[in-house]
């Protein structure tokens, strides 16, 4: 499982910087509140693996900027 612990102003960073879609951005806000692809797949009405894919996506785009 991918976790998302960073400052809140590395995560302003990362919403300025990487070129996130507006679903990607409601998703990182989701796990950095610690809620599971479970959970976040039922709040957004979508299947676990697109969370799945999305917050592998998120993380790609975050480790092209450290």
């Amino acid at each position: 499982m991918i976790k998302f612990d960073f400052s809140y102003n590395d995560y302003q960073d990362f919403l300025i910087k990487c070129p996130f879609s507006e679903e990607e951005k409601q998703i990182l806000n989701y796990r950095r509140k610690g809620k599971s692809i479970i959970e976040i797949s039922m709040i957004l009405n979508l299947s676990e693996r697109t969370v799945s894919r999305r917050v592998k996506s998120i993380y790609k785009k975050i480790l092209k900027e450290i």
